[in-house]
């Protein structure tokens, strides 16, 4: 009986939350004809799923476990993650927060001067492409040193190619560094009229998956592969880079640093809306510019992976691997 109550209160709370979305959430971005229809569908699938993993928790769990196994069985060796951050790991952790925490007040206190520093093309948003090149970088070195590993190299390589993509992406390819045109075919479905994807007839359509995509990467994973001892061994057994967990905690420290600046400049969601004369793109700037040092942080840093070639027995049933901070 209290297993129905729940998840009849976890259906009921979700149905509401889908409504709340539709109602409020997407009346504010605009959205109408093909995008609104494809933005509902998206809310109700992603709603109905999760009811359904809550409702068939047990099996879902136990399915995985038996996943988690049978990649284990082909593991060659358990894969080793480093559990303390390296001193340059915590210099660059550091001087991560300074950076987040000065840029935060000096909004607060000259808020026309903080926009200079965003603005198109400027320093920062230079910078997040130089950090997202860094970080792609570090992978495939990283990916070229995994001998014997073909998933993690493969997750590695995959990384690699999607911190290129952002990062080409945030300067346009380097189209007004080089002086290129946007060919007439793309300049047509360009909102921006840029040389880009992503802002191909909207400058939403990857903003959405894209936070999501960053949120499981720098936050969401994390704490899982800590605390929950299932995605620790399917995540291990799959042998994904996953950041550590001061990371989670340094990306929480990024959005609630992006909120106060989103507040001070009047525009404080990724929404197109704002209540000042500025528009809604300066504090969306400074994000992606934390969030490109943090993936590159935890590239250089190798996310805290061990590849000395470790032939140590994969674990026994009642062992748990141990979590990383």
């Amino acid at each position: 009986m209290r297993t129905i109550a729940s998840n009849l209160a976890v259906s009921a709370a979700a149905v509401v939350l889908g409504l709340w979305i539709e109602s409020s959430v997407m009346a504010l971005t605009g959205a109408d004809g093909a995008k609104l229809v494809i933005g509902r569908l998206v809310i109700w699938c992603s709603l109905a799923g999760a009811i359904a993993g809550w409702i068939f928790r047990d099996r879902v769990a136990a399915m995985l476990w038996r996943v988690a196994e049978r990649l284990e069985s082909r593991q060659v060796a358990a894969l080793d993650r480093i559990s303390r951050a390296s001193l340059a790991e915590r210099t660059l952790n550091a001087l991560f927060v300074m950076s987040a925490l000065l840029l935060t007040v000096f909004a607060m206190l000259d808020a026309q001067a903080f926009t200079v520093l965003f603005y198109e093309d400027g320093p920062f948003e230079y910078g997040s492409a130089i950090l997202y090149g860094i970080a792609s970088a570090s992978c495939l070195v990283l990916a070229a040193r995994a001998s014997g590993r073909t998933r993690l190299r493969s997750w590695l390589i995959g990384l690699a190619l999607l911190f290129l993509f952002v990062g080409g992406e945030e300067i346009s390819w380097g189209q007004r560094l080089f002086g290129f045109d946007t060919p007439e075919e793309l300049a047509a479905i360009n909102v921006q009229g840029e040389f880009t994807l992503h802002n191909v007839y909207s400058n939403s359509l990857f903003v959405y998956p894209g936070l999501a995509v960053t949120a499981a990467l720098l936050f969401v994973l994390p704490l899982l592969h800590a605390h929950q001892p299932l995605c620790r061994r399917l995540l291990d057994a799959l042998e994904f880079p996953v950041a550590s967990v001061s990371c989670a905690w340094l990306f929480g420290l990024s959005v609630v640093c992006y909120g106060i600046v989103g507040l001070t400049l009047g525009s404080p969601t990724p929404l197109p809306i704002n209540w000042s004369e500025f528009l809604p793109h300066y504090d969306d700037e400074m994000l992606e510019f934390l969030v490109s040092a943090l993936f590159a942080i935890q590239s250089v840093a190798g996310w805290r992976l061990s590849l000395r070639g470790s032939t140590e027995p994969l674990l026994g049933a009642g062992e748990e691997v141990q979590p990383f901070r």
